[in-house]
């Protein structure tokens, strides 16, 4: 009996994974690699997730077929919280092999299963001739080596565009090349990005496979993704990308007597550090064409506008919300709340912004929704106007303007009884209305004739005149000399802003302390940055152009500052601009603050000018 129990048991298990497997997405791909050389042998192969019906071959040009189809099946199945999941694999498998160089495509496969027809894509497939070996020469390129050409391993940074407009994403790709194993990536050096606005991409689906380049074939990989956002028009660069790769070096070694090919345990790896670089690549960026609506705020990409009304009858002192959703591509993390305009009797709060967002091949897709709410204080019919936001599309290269409808709200009497009418139509409660007073900035003129006196003894002649007016001269001979010191030192442009250094960076730091206690994030961080930046700027004669991390770090070292003032100011500048660029991002504006006071007087103490 026990024994019959687990046979239906195991039964019931075959049913239940074979009711899931039918019930499961079919799935039918084709996997080959990109590239392959001239007299590689490679392989196709055509997974389905499901048991195929019949299966119809794709066509194969180009190639010689060695071997195939092959059918393979595989199958896998896992219980897990008495739930109970089964897949299943068919494979079929060539072997083929290219000789001639050129680009083949191997046609789409198609498998029916349960009637239903599926079909794979076409695969395009490279065949790259990378020369012949001279005859004699050893079958493995590998052995007895000890140094890495700079064809064996390199990287590149590759973009999917370089001319485009401010706002709009630029694909940033580093990839890695090797036609050697490696058994490790070290000390890997990105950009900084100045002029971008960064998010980095999920790449860790990403896997090796074989490419073409310069008419060979390599293993590559992209190691790093970003959407960069350029946010200034000119040209901007994507710096100068290292790292060190070790590469895996099979050599054979020197063979003493006969009995050392049964006794060295076969040929030895050795690991070579190598350094690789990649160039700057140059962005040129355009402005956004004049004459922007006033509803645009910055907003590039391809976006629609959807809204949800309040309702159209609500009574006095109720809550209500009027909220918008903008969805599509583009720089979605800078777009800000469209603007609202309420009728002066409804009191509106601050706005709650929540969002999606998903980095993909053609910049930030997703949602940002904002939420307006607001309270009806008096009664009556009121008319919402419309709201309008305004994007740039780069692909039209114009500006494209979205509108919500006219709203008309009827606001009726309060009937809980908090609030009373005053019989003209205005419900009594608090209120954020302002208090406008009238007629009260201008005193009274006198008017009428003037009554005029002479009174004392007068000035003109006397001693004290001419001892004034000896003082005037002296005053100003004195003046004049000043003047002319004064208007030779404002000619030179340098040592002016040098001296005013200090002085606009504390009126910054001023303004960005009044942000703080506003509770303005946004306008804090960006003051801060003007600030330090300025401030490096005119004190130590940097231009504009040349204001980068990397020239204020070895030009405050070699006028004596620490190292450790140094550091501290490309931190306090790091957590600044990933405030300002990313939203989500959370820093202590108090201690920031601090900081930058702290290290402004440090340096001002230091660097004489």
């Amino acid at each position: 009996m026990h024994r019959l129990n687990k046979y239906l048991i195991l039964t019931l298990l075959m049913v239940m994974s074979w009711g899931v497997a039918l019930a499961q997405k079919v799935a039918f791909e084709a996997l080959a690699p990109g590239a392959v050389a001239a007299g590689e042998v490679f392989k196709v192969e055509f997974s389905l997730n499901a048991k195929p019906d019949a299966f119809t071959p794709p066509r194969i040009e180009g190639f010689e077929v060695i071997a195939g189809p092959t059918v393979s099946r595989s199958s896998n199945m896992s219980v897990m919280n008495g739930n109970t999941t089964t897949s299943v694999t068919y494979s079929y498998i060539y072997v083929l092999i290219g000789n001639t160089p050129g680009k083949f495509t191997v046609s789409e496969a198609e498998a029916t299963v349960e009637g239903k027809s599926y079909r794979t894509r076409p695969l395009s497939i490279e065949v790259v001739d990378e020369g012949t070996r001279p005859e004699g020469a050893a079958a493995a390129p590998q052995q007895n080596r000890t140094a890495i050409s700079q064809d064996d391993i390199f990287v590149r940074v590759v973009v999917d565009k370089t001319n485009v407009y401010k706002g709009q994403p630029v694909r940033a790709a580093f990839k890695l090349y090797t036609r050697l194993p490696l058994s490790s990536v070290e000390s890997a050096k990105y950009p900084a990005f100045n002029g971008f606005w960064t998010q980095e991409m999920d790449n860790s689906a990403q896997r090796w496979q074989q490419e073409a380049y310069n008419n060979k074939v390599y293993n590559s990989i992209v190691i790093r993704e970003y959407l960069l956002y350029p946010q200034q028009a000119g040209t901007l660069f994507i710096e100068r990308f290292d790292l060190v790769a070790v590469a895996q070096i099979v050599t054979q070694p020197q063979r003493q007597t006969i009995f050392d090919d049964f006794f060295s345990g076969g040929p030895d790896i050795q690991e070579v550090q190598k350094t690789v670089s990649a160039g700057p690549v140059k962005i040129n960026v355009k402005e956004l064409p004049a004459g922007a609506p006033e509803s645009f705020n910055g907003a590039v990409g391809k976006f629609s506008l959807d809204a949800e009304y309040p309702a159209d009858d609500i009574a006095a002192n109720s809550a209500a919300t009027y909220m918008l959703k903008i969805s599509g591509t583009g720089n979605l993390p800078l777009v800000q709340a469209p603007k609202l305009e309420l009728p002066t009797s409804f009191e509106q709060y601050n706005v709650k912004t929540t969002e999606s967002l998903n980095a993909g091949s053609g910049g930030i897709t997703g949602y940002r929704q904002f939420e307006y709410p607001f309270i009806a204080r008096a009664e009556g019919e009121y008319t919402v106007e419309p709201v309008e936001f305004t994007y740039f599309n780069p692909e039209l290269a114009q500006y494209v303007t979205l509108s919500t409808r006219r709203l008309t709200v009827h606001v009726a009497a309060d009937k809980s009884g908090g609030a009373s009418s005053d019989g003209r139509g205005i419900v009594s409660g608090i209120s954020k209305e302002d208090l406008k007073i009238l007629g009260q900035d201008i005193r009274f003129i006198k008017v009428g004739p003037a009554h005029l006196a002479l009174r004392g003894k007068t000035l003109m002649g006397s001693g004290l005149y001419f001892g004034l007016l000896v003082l005037i001269g002296a005053l100003f001979v004195a003046a004049f000399v000043s003047l002319k010191k004064r208007m030779k030192e404002l000619q030179n442009v340098s040592l002016m802003k040098g001296r005013r250094a200090n002085k606009v960076a504390l009126q910054r730091f001023r303004t960005a302390g009044q942000y703080m206690r506003e509770g303005n994030p946004r306008g804090f961080h960006e003051e801060m940055l003007r600030a330090l930046w300025g401030y490096m700027g005119d004190k130590l004669n940097i231009p504009v152009a040349d204001l980068t991390k990397e020239n204020v770090r070895t030009v405050l070292g070699g006028r004596g500052i620490a190292e450790e003032c140094i550091n501290r100011f490309i931190e306090v500048i790091s957590e600044c601009e990933m405030a300002q660029y990313s939203p989500g991002a959370s820093t202590q504006m108090q201690e920031i603050y601090l900081a930058g006071v702290e290290i402004i007087s440090k340096m001002e103490s230091v660097i004489k000018k």
